[in-house]
């Protein structure tokens, strides 16, 4: 039997961290090297008799050899940890839940259903957004047709909010309630229209119901 490969987490505190350690525990071919979080460290990880989250450094992070790191950061912190982890690792894979690679030509952009040759073999991958997966989805098989940019109307439950506190996330808040936020500039906006290769129009808002990640590290807003 092939030996099980290494999977390294940087950011394992958040909503994306926990479903990734599940998986894991669970994968026959996979094993955990290491979960790193600041806030978490020392405390006891859960499927994984014996193993803690651990508060790494990137230089650490790399000396553990991981086959595979994850790094479930908030937007605009994950270069570091890879210009560090390759450095000193160059046969590492990465898989990046934020937004920072998803318009770096030298990332393949995870959405396999429009991507899925350029993602088989890749070394590293910059995993879409939840919005930007489901907008381009729809989308994608009426590009040809349209005629004037499409609207995207977005609803989320409060789990994309992350884990710190803010009205975004409170329930009591928005009970019986949607709230916009991010009608301008929002960065799915862009990377629907960016993958598409046409512009869209974005209207997010988030909902009272919790609802599980798929992105985006800490926040999947």
């Amino acid at each position: 039997m092939a030996d099980k490969k290494r999977i390294g987490i940087i950011g394992a505190r958040g909503f994306v961290g926990g479903e990734l350690l599940k998986l894991i525990a669970t994968h026959p071919d996979l094993e955990l090297a290491y979960a790193s979080s600041r806030q978490q460290a020392g405390t006891a990880i859960d499927d994984f008799d014996g193993a803690v989250f651990e508060n790494l450094t990137p230089e650490e992070a790399a000396a553990r050899a991981a086959d595979l790191v994850f790094l479930a950061l908030p937007n605009g912190v994950a270069a570091p940890w890879v210009d560090v982890i390759v450095k000193a690792a160059p046969n590492t894979r990465f898989i990046d839940m934020s937004a920072d690679y998803r318009f770096d030509e030298a990332w393949a952009y995870g959405l396999p259903e429009l991507n899925r040759g350029a993602i088989r073999g890749a070394a590293r991958i910059a995993n879409p957004g939840c919005y930007a997966t489901a907008a381009q989805i729809a989308i994608a098989p009426m590009v040809s047709r349209l005629s004037a940019p499409p609207a995207v109307f977005g609803v989320s439950g409060y789990s994309g909010a992350g884990t710190t506190p803010s009205p975004k996330n409170d329930p009591k808040m928005l009970e019986n309630n949607l709230m916009p936020y991010g009608l301008s500039g929002h960065m799915h906006e862009r990377e629907i229209g960016h993958q598409l290769g046409t512009p869209v129009h974005f209207m997010p808002h988030v909902a009272a119901f919790f609802s599980r990640p798929v992105g985006d590290g800490q926040s999947l807003l």
